[in-house]
């Protein structure tokens, strides 16, 4: 109880600081206004009323003056176009027209007064600014024009596509296919609507999809923002940060309609004649539609706006490779009666996937008085998906797909602005989402058992399932801003209060059979998991302060944040079940762990080399904390479901290949003993080291942005990070000591594989005579051999092509390299091998933008050129192989051991080129504009390979699927969609 009293003293604390202490910097991915203002004869003028104005503010307009040095600032600016007045007596009004902003992006807009009179007043149409010279934050922002006409864009993760250096379905554990870019970790890069983050659920680091935001609703944008680089102290991780900043209505009435579709019909083959030969079939999508329509305006004018929107998808697509069994139950019924007497053709036979989801969304805005503006949100977002899958290089059968819904899943959020003075600004808001997940087996009409073959790389028979998860999200965020023409000077904090609930019950308490070239080798399982186990995010809290100080050409960006991370476990019961006994748990388990105080600091600079805010010199330093969920704290739950899983050995003895029986009930004769003395009982397994420390990363750029003419700007950037702090579980009962060197394996000479791949001699070690090593004592701990780092270049043009068209182009080149040798150094020398890995630099480049044609035509699209992916081959060695091979435990009659044949970085798959490309042409009758167009995808009708079955074999048995594709992108696709305003 101490650590929440701990907690709830700090927020006090916090709380009462910001009352305190004024403060400011932008708002979430809100833009500026700045500049100075001088006379004709370039001196300073304080006290020029400076005000901004556009359809954007619900109360139109904005004022502030220019201090002692001249200056000026506009601060929480929503994107939109902008007229900037500058007004001082005696001399001449100034109007800047046409001021674009977007993101956080500050727009320098300077002025030169002459004297005159007060009814003289001069309007000035200059050339846009496109370089930032205030901040080193860097954005790539989509605004719903752009979201609207490029192809592709209107999903949250088909956008990061357009981000420049983005590569997504990179890196560990990503589920969600967020993007990374830079060597960023992916799972740092948590998506945010309207700047609240929504992330997945709770459960390990976020990575598993959920929440709100998955679904985009492209009707309900107003831009996505994509933070790049050199985040602010107001964010505690790095990585791509993906906010959706949604449509807040008007003083117009108006009204959207977008609707989006194809069929297989317009689907183009990319198999090449070699795919066909293996027996692949053309996979297709069967289906894919949706409907988003959306409706905003006043309800009040310059008072009270609304606006609301939803979005039906519905899809079916064939899986490349993947067949019907018409002997399986869980084949679709039609199938089962089309085919059941063997006459289907394997095109008739081919498996489908499918998915339905939507998003809808209620918002208003009300401004209450002149400076307080409140803003209501509500989001539902339902999911679920037929026969979902996540192959991860394993090749599933069908009968192993598994259902997945997502309902409840909803989120409402409220805002409260108010710039207090026209220098002080207070802003709150808050969040709360509901995000249930939950799995089942596709309809087997019987329990089973999913079997795994490590050796043959397959997953087959039955899937993850019975999985029900339930989370909440809790989350306040605070600031004050204190502004003036020199100084944007900010602080806030951010607090969350998290808790899950996971029940996971397979049948049979048997989380998987494994399988070595078809036969039995062992078998999880795991204890009584239906009722719901909790675990709590007490706090993922922080406090932040931010300058940004410009001194004429220079501006510092300096800031500080501490960093709170507190979880702990409630107390519960877990039933008694087939291979666990009835437990109850005190409350709470065990509380703060973990309980992590870090300080980060980040610093920066932008110098305006010429003084004309046509270049901008930048440098940036910062520290970040790795994102974290629930994961590290499950490992102290004894009754929590996925702690629960504990390898058996298992003996097949009737030969069913089974381990369940017809009612559901374990063949508990056939599974042998557990090698952990504690596992079952209350005592926690994990030590915690109470000197583990939380993963950090350090992030630097530096480099140019210069605007090259009307309209065009160019930025060469260097970019590195440095992650440390990773943590890992150290088994006590063992250690390097336990182990000897026993002899050399000699690989297969296999012409499949890469030259440098065959024939290779691999050292073995083995378990000293005698030694037994047991589970169930464990140390989390930091990994003290442990590292990565990612330095490279990004060079971005960026530019207006006629009739209002624009363009962006970017290359981007990196190399990685991987430290991670714990393992074997301080536990099993097998995995010493590799432990260090470099990925060599690898160019990407991206091409994407639109140009209108005469008579109200378009073009728009995306051109990538990918590096193929690394590609590895892996070996399951047995007692075949390497005869007394014993790798801890000295009861398991058939040991494995895993090793990789090609070394990691040294194999990829080739370079591709992909084109996206839209047509589209506008009509415009009345008040209604309609958009009609035709997207193109994988225009050169390539078949980048995605995945593919990486097992080699085992035991002397090459597997036959070894090296076949699993997937490649779709084929050359049309997809037609209308888009009406009015």
């Amino acid at each position: 109880m101490q650590s929440r009293a701990s907690l709830l003293s700090l927020t006090l604390v916090c709380l009462v600081s910001l009352a305190l202490a004024p403060s400011v910097a932008l708002a979430q991915d809100e833009a500026g206004i700045a500049g100075n203002v001088q006379d004709d004869t370039g001196g300073i003028l304080p006290g020029v009323t400076v005000e901004a104005r556009s359809p954007a503010l619900i109360e139109q307009v904005r004022t502030v003056f220019s201090d002692g040095a001249g200056n000026y600032q506009f601060i929480n600016l929503p994107s939109g176009t902008y007229s900037v007045t500058f007004t001082l007596p005696g001399f001449s009004t100034i109007v800047r027209e046409g001021v674009v902003l977007s993101g956080a992006f500050v727009a320098e807009v300077d002025a030169s007064m002459n004297v005159g009179g007060v009814e003289e007043t001069v309007t000035v149409a200059g050339t846009a600014p496109l370089v930032d010279v205030r901040t080193t934050r860097q954005q790539s922002v989509m605004p719903s024009e752009r979201v609207n006409v490029l192809p592709g864009a209107a999903g949250i993760r088909s956008a990061a596509a357009y981000v420049p250096g983005t590569v997504l379905g990179e890196g560990d554990n990503n589920r969600s296919n967020l993007p990374s870019l830079h060597g960023s970790d992916p799972l740092d890069g948590q998506p945010a609507v309207d700047g609240i983050k929504t992330g997945g659920q709770l459960q390990g680091r976020n990575e598993w999809s959920a929440g709100v935001g998955t679904v985009t609703n492209e009707a309900m944008v107003t831009e996505i923002v994509f933070d790049t680089s050199s985040q602010s102290a107001e964010y505690a991780q790095s990585g791509v940060r993906t906010n959706i900043v949604p449509k807040a209505g008007g003083n117009e009435y108006a009204y959207n309609l977008f609707l989006q579709g194809t069929t297989g019909r317009f689907e183009w083959d990319n198999q090449n004649q070699a795919l066909k030969d293996l027996g692949f079939e053309f996979a297709p999508v069967d289906y894919r539609y949706s409907f988003n329509p959306a409706a905003g305006g006043p309800i009040i004018r310059d008072k009270l706006w609304f606006f609301a929107s939803m979005i039906e998808n519905r899809n079916k697509s064939f899986v490349l490779d993947q067949f019907w069994d018409p002997a399986q139950p869980s084949t679709p019924d039609s199938i089962r009666e089309m085919c059941g007497d063997g006459s289907c053709s394997p095109e008739q036979l081919r498996a489908w996937s499918g998915s339905a989801n939507g998003n809808y969304n209620v918002r208003i805005t009300h401004q209450l008085t002149q400076r307080n503006k409140l803003t209501w949100s509500y989001f539902q977002e339902p999911k679920s998906s037929v026969a979902a899958f996540n192959t991860g290089g394993r090749r599933i059968g069908p009968e192993a797909w598994y259902t997945f819904n997502g309902h409840p899943t909803v989120m409402a959020t409220g805002r409260w602005t108010a710039p207090i003075t026209n220098r002080l600004l207070v802003e709150v808001h808050g969040s709360f989402m509901q995000a249930d997940v939950n799995t089942t087996p596709v309809d087997h009409g019987e329990p089973r058992m999913a079997k795994i073959d490590v050796a043959q790389n397959t997953e087959y028979n039955s899937s993850f399932q019975n999985h029900h998860n339930h989370d909440f999200h809790r989350r306040i965020n605070a600031s004050i801003s204190y502004v003036t023409g020199s100084h944007n000077f900010k602080a806030g904090i951010n607090f969350a209060n998290n808790r899950t609930a996971l029940a996971y019950s397979p049948p049979g308490d048997i989380f998987a059979g494994y399988f070595f070239n078809g036969w039995p080798i062992g078998i999880l399982v795991g204890g009584n998991g239906a009722e719901r186990q909790g675990i709590i995010q007490d706090c993922d809290c922080g406090v932040y302060v931010q300058d940004a100080w410009t001194m004429e050409r220079l501006t510092v960006n300096a800031g500080f944040r501490f960093d709170w991370f507190q979880n702990s476990v409630p107390g519960g019961t877990r039933a008694a079940g087939f291979f666990a006994p009835e437990l109850t748990t005190p409350d709470p388990v065990v509380e703060n762990i973990p309980n992590w105080r870090n300080y980060s600091g980040r610093f920066g600079f932008a110098f305006d080399l010429f003084g004309d805010g046509s270049t901008a010199v930048k440098a940036s330093a910062g520290r970040y904390v790795a994102n974290e969920g629930t994961g590290l704290t499950q490992g102290f739950n004894p009754i929590y479901p996925y702690d629960m899983l504990d390898w058996r050995p298992w003996t097949d003895l009737n030969g069913d290949g089974t381990a369940l029986n017809p009612d559901g009930t374990p063949q508990v004769n056939e599974v042998g003993p557990s090698n952990n003395p504690n596992y079952g009982t209350s005592i926690i397994q994990t030590q915690y080291d109470d000197t583990l420390r939380r993963g950090t990363n350090w992030e630097y750029s530096a480099g140019l942005e210069r605007q090259l003419g009307a309209g065009w700007a160019l930025s060469a950037m260097f970019h590195r990070r440095s992650y440390a702090n990773f943590n890992w579980e150290d088994n006590l009962n063992t250690s390097v000591a336990d182990w000897m060197m026993a002899g050399t394996w000699t690989g297969p000479t296999d012409p499949d594989l890469p030259p440098n791949a065959q024939g290779v001699r691999i050292p073995i070690y083995v378990t000293r005579p005698g030694i037994d090593i047991q589970t169930g004592n464990d140390r989390l701990t930091n990994d003290p051999h442990r590292w990565r780092t990612w330095n490279g270049f990004e060079v971005i043009v960026d530019g207006e092509l006629p009739r209002g068209g624009f363009m962006t182009g970017s290359i981007t080149a990196g190399t990685t390299t991987d430290h991670r040798c714990a393992h074997g150094i301080l536990e099993n020398p097998n995995r010493m091998r590799f432990c260090e890995t470099r990925m060599p630099y690898r160019p990407m480049g991206k091409l994407s933008g639109a140009l209108p044609l005469p008579g109200d035509f378009m073009v728009s699209g995306l051109l990538q050129i990918f590096p193929g992916r690394p590609i590895s081959a892996s070996y399951t060695i047995n007692t075949t192989d390497f005869p007394g091979l014993i790798v801890g435990d000295v009861d398991d009659a058939n040991p494995t051991l895993g090793v990789e044949l090609i070394e990691p970085g040294t194999v990829f798959e080739d370079y591709t080129t992909e084109l996206l490309i839209r047509f589209s042409k506008t009509f415009t009758t009345g008040d209604i504009r309609t958009r009609v167009y035709m997207d193109a995808s994988n225009l050169f009708n390539r078949a980048r390979v995605t995945d593919r079955n990486r097992g080699w074999g085992g035991g002397g048995i090459k597997n036959p699927d070894f090296n076949r594709i699993i997937s490649i992108i779709d084929g050359r696709q049309l997809t037609w969609g209308v888009q009406m305003y009015f």
